[in-house]
């Protein structure tokens, strides 16, 4: 006779602090494992039996655990849950990295990509809100951190090599999205980069290294963002701040703290992406280009939160160090904004304050400047053309940006763009009857078929 499960007394203490019903914590669950790409459907009836003794299957007691710890303002183990018991080695997807040096820790995170035992389970980790909480927090009194000299040489003909990837990964993610060249970048990150870092532990200076490496780290970080894999983005996140903090350069971690904040306004947590952006935006080394990125998602983040004048005028700002930079003629990826993406960000902040017809126009603009190899770019702008369009009731004008959202589609392995796919659906299929409707329908179902299988 088997032996009787013990009812889970943790779980339910919980529960009961948090104020939550089992459907309230069944929902979050959902909600929590599509931040990560996986499609659960719990109800009250699963949190029962999770009550009763059962133990779901990883990542749900992580998943749980989370939950829990947003809801309650404190951190809760797996194991406090009762739902896991405390690994004595560390699971692949939650090794401490942040106890490691920066060079190992980057192996140890980059090389998961590649090793089949331990991706599926690296790409479960949870998004952790108060990782970013104390990203924020940890860098409000760095700003004042000089950048790294335009012409430093710290690692030899190494640097160059290094800033040719930059450029080569940043194309390659404009053009294709964030699901190709990932592997290989984490490949190079963890057999070429982190050996590098430990070479020259012991050599000074090598800040230029550093900032090149936290910039490819940032890279692999938006390309598992933009395949929905945000738990294992933010690592990556969290492991290019550790290198640009390392290098000293200001701009550098301010950079990251802008890719976090948009990655959390992205997932639904204004607040803490407002502090994210907030933070980024106090740097006091940008200057130009670099001045604009950082503003720009500080409108984006304010307009969020209902703040609609100080994010009018943080865009205000962001075109007028635009400006500048244009004047100064860089053009390089991290040392430039374009125009297309600041119009882009621009249509963020008029959506949210519900000027749809400005928003319009901004999208307009954006497409205006962007080149067309941008297919990435080209795409969630007209995307979220179209939707502008859906929402002013001009409905065969939103197929024609559908349309050529769809041009570049094909073009692109992205979740990002997945997901637009999807909000195309969901807002045409009322409209099916309309011969012009039906025909994008037909279209997006054959071209994301095709992308699926490709």
């Amino acid at each position: 006779m088997p032996p009787s499960r013990r009812r889970n007394e943790n779980l339910r203490a919980l529960l009961a602090e948090a104020r939550w019903t089992q459907a309230a914590l069944a929902r979050t669950v959902n909600a929590l494992a599509a931040e990560i790409d996986l499609d659960l459907n719990y109800d009250r009836t699963a949190v029962a039996h999770w009550l009763s003794g059962t133990r779901p299957a990883p990542p749900v007691p992580e998943l749980i655990a989370e939950a829990l710890s947003r809801r309650l303002g404190r951190s809760v183990s797996p194991a406090a849950t009762g739902l896991a018991g405390e690994p004595s080695t560390p699971a692949g997807g939650r090794l401490p990295l942040s106890d490691l040096p920066v060079g190992s820790a980057l192996t140890e995170l980059c090389s998961m990509e590649n090793d089949p035992a331990r991706r599926a389970a690296a790409r479960m980790v949870p998004y952790r809100e108060a990782e970013l909480a104390r990203a924020a927090a940890g860098s409000a009194d760095r700003g004042r951190v000089p950048a790294v000299p335009r012409g430093e040489r710290d690692a030899g003909d190494d640097l160059g090599v290094v800033r040719l990837a930059v450029r080569f990964y940043s194309a390659s993610f404009d053009a294709h999205g964030g699901r190709r060249a990932r592997s290989a970048l984490a490949v190079y990150l963890a057999d070429d980069i982190a050996p590098l870092l430990r070479e020259r532990e012991s050599h000074q200076p090598r800040r230029g290294l550093l900032v090149e490496a936290s910039r490819l780290s940032f890279l692999l970080a938006r390309m598992y963002q933009d395949a929905s894999v945000h738990g294992l983005a933010q690592r990556h996140f969290t492991t290019a701040l550790r290198l640009a903090e390392e290098s000293g350069d200001a701009t550098a971690r301010a950079v990251v703290l802008r890719g976090l904040s948009a990655q959390a306004l992205a997932l639904g947590h204004r607040r803490i992406a407002l502090h994210a952006a907030e933070a980024a935006a106090a740097t006091r080394a940008s200057e130009g280009p670099a001045r604009a990125f950082l503003l720009s998602q500080l409108a984006v983040a304010q307009a969020a939160c209902g703040l609609h004048r100080v994010a009018r005028e943080s865009l205000d700002r962001a075109e007028r160090a635009l400006t500048t930079g244009e004047r100064a003629g860089t053009a390089e990826p991290f040392t430039s904004y374009s125009a297309g993406s600041l119009e882009f960000q621009s249509a963020d902040v008029l959506r949210y304050t519900g000027d749809l017809p400005a928003a319009r126009t901004a999208l307009a603009n954006s497409l205006a400047h962007r080149s067309a190899g941008d297919h990435r770019g080209m795409a969630l702008s007209h995307a979220q053309h179209a939707e502008i369009l859906m929402g002013l009731g001009h409905v065969e004008e939103a197929c024609a940006s559908w349309n050529s959202f769809l041009d570049h589609y094909v073009q692109l392995r992205s979740g990002t763009a997945d997901l637009a796919t999807g909000r195309l659906r969901q807002l045409l299929t009322p409209f099916r009857k309309l011969p012009v409707a039906n025909a994008v329908l037909h279209r997006a179902f054959a071209v994301t078929s095709l992308s699926q299988h490709s």
